[in-house]
């Protein structure tokens, strides 16, 4: 500051001499004041810098925020923002700056840098002194005014970097403009570029919604692949939000209480059964948007079979530079996840999708249940009766059964296993069968009665081979019309 002020004073010594004029003093004593001032706002300013890069960080870090609520500033609008992470930041948005104007711009590798604008040319990147990009998230420049030149240091003031005389005229500011939403808060760069983070409150409905859907969709495994014809509604209820009916709680009599939810938001896609007419096994399909049905494709290339939940899609949301896309995983692998794209192979933005629906209505009737799917089958549960017959199967010793798949695991290739069942609730004339499918063989029923239960055991072999597959055993309950199956699915886990 001495250096600048004896700058100055040398001048004014040398213009008295030739003219001591009023005008010449006032803009001398207006050139001292705004390069003083400029030093006393330095502070603020590389404050301002500090918490703009913090952001940037937040972004690629995938951080989101609990709060933003405006406070007030001399400065311009200002909000304080808390971050799921805990960090808390005061940012100023729309307010005139310091020359040079110092930003921040994605490049083509999709990384924020920092950038510099003199006047009114092009920003251009703000380079170390090896004539490298300065990450945006990785540090703020520390700015500083010595000997009448700005200077900046990306090593903590190591070191610095001249940029430009310092003038004293006005600038820009890094943010535009803050615009907040339910969903994220839009920051507008001076460049005009826009980066979102999400709400906390939005990620936690998006990944609510994400759970439902996946939900139903095991449902409709079960339901559509016939897994389980027995099933039966035992108890149904209907979901209220803000006074409006927006699903139901359907409470099957296997125990298992399932959620639905019925789209009346646009749907971004459509998840249904299709039947490959060449195999005639049922996969999972889905269609973005407009588009055509396309299969569903697991890690390993093969398509998503619909006969058990390993092969059901669990859908979820993962947060990216540009927001919230939705992926897609498989049991037992939830964590690898795949992106879902459309038939050009663009992500499926989650958007404000919080309304996620598989099935399109549901209708209560007096002996059943029909549920529409979103693409327009219709499907019908019947109500439970106490009298209808209800099939239990133990597991065999050296087997494990996980009644989140229907899977049971540990079997071996070429071995005989029997598993036993009881019956309640059996009919007098109530006829058992069971036949193998995927290479098993069925090699003995054997059944006992007593009252309205019937018990008994199934003897099976498992094909010679396994290798990771499964292997499945039907079984039929027939009395008077009525048939019903189970399948028992089996894998080398």
């Amino acid at each position: 500051m001495k250096k600048i002020l004896s700058i100055f004073l040398s001048a004014v010594l040398m213009l008295s001499a030739v003219s001591c004029t009023k005008e010449i003093q006032e803009g001398i004593n207006t050139l001292i004041k705004r390069i003083s001032d400029l030093e006393t706002v330095m502070i603020s300013i590389n404050e301002y810098y500090s918490n703009t890069s913090k952001v940037v960080a937040a972004l690629e870090d995938h951080d989101m925020i609990r709060s933003i609520t405006p406070v007030k500033s001399g400065e311009g609008d200002a909000y304080l923002v808390t971050f799921v992470s805990g960090q808390t930041l005061t940012l100023i948005q729309g307010i005139d700056g310091i020359s040079p104007n110092l930003g921040i711009r994605k490049y083509d590798d999709g990384i924020y840098y920092w950038t510099v604008q003199y006047g009114s040319e092009e920003p251009q990147w703000l380079l170390s002194n090896l004539g490298l990009k300065i990450r945006a998230s990785a540090m703020a420049p520390l700015m500083k005014i010595e000997d009448g030149w700005w200077q900046y240091s990306y090593d903590g003031g190591a070191s610095y970097i001249r940029l430009c005389e310092a003038s004293g005229e006005p600038g820009k500011s890094v943010f535009k403009n803050i615009s907040i939403s339910d969903y994220f808060v839009a920051f507008t760069l001076s460049t005009n570029q826009v980066f979102q983070i999400p709400t906390e409150a939005y990620f936690n409905r998006v990944i609510s919604a994400c759970s439902t859907f996946s939900s139903e969709l095991s449902l409709a495994t079960t339901i559509l692949a016939k897994v389980d014809t027995t099933m039966a509604v035992k108890n149904i209820s209907q979901i209220m939000e803000n006074n409006q009916p927006v699903g139901y709680k359907i409470l099957l009599n296997n125990g298992k209480e399932y959620t639905i939810r019925t789209g009346k938001d646009e749907q971004p896609f459509t998840f249904a059964i299709k039947r490959d007419h060449s195999d005639w096994m049922d996969y999972w399909t889905v269609k973005i948007g407009e588009g055509d049905y396309q299969w569903v494709i697991k890690p390993n290339g093969e398509r998503a079979l619909a006969s058990s939940l390993s092969g059901t899609p669990r859908l979820s949301v993962r947060d990216t530079l540009d927001g919230l896309y939705f992926v897609y995983s498989f049991y037992p692998d939830i964590n690898d996840y795949q992106w879902l794209r459309d038939a050009n192979g663009n992500l499926v933005p989650a958007g404000s999708s919080t309304n996620l629906a598989f099935f399109k209505s549901v209708s209560v009737g007096t002996e059943s249940v029909a549920l529409t799917l979103a693409d327009g089958k219709t499907i019908y549960l019947p109500f439970y009766y106490e009298n209808n017959p209800l099939i239990v199967f133990r597991t065999p010793s050296g087997m494990e059964y996980n009644n989140q798949t229907f899977l049971y695991t540990g079997v071996e290739a070429n071995t005989s296993y029997t598993i036993e069942f009881t019956i309640n609730y059996a009919p007098s004339r109530l006829q058992l069968d069971a036949i193998g499918m995927d290479g098993a063989t069925v090699t003995g029923i054997t059944r006992s009665s007593a009252d309205n239960t019937i018990t008994g055991s199934i003897s099976f072999k498992t094909p010679a081979t396994l290798s990771g597959q499964t292997t499945r055993i039907l079984v039929f309950m027939t009395w008077g019309s009525q048939v019903t199956m189970k399948v028992l699915e089996f894998k080398n886990l």
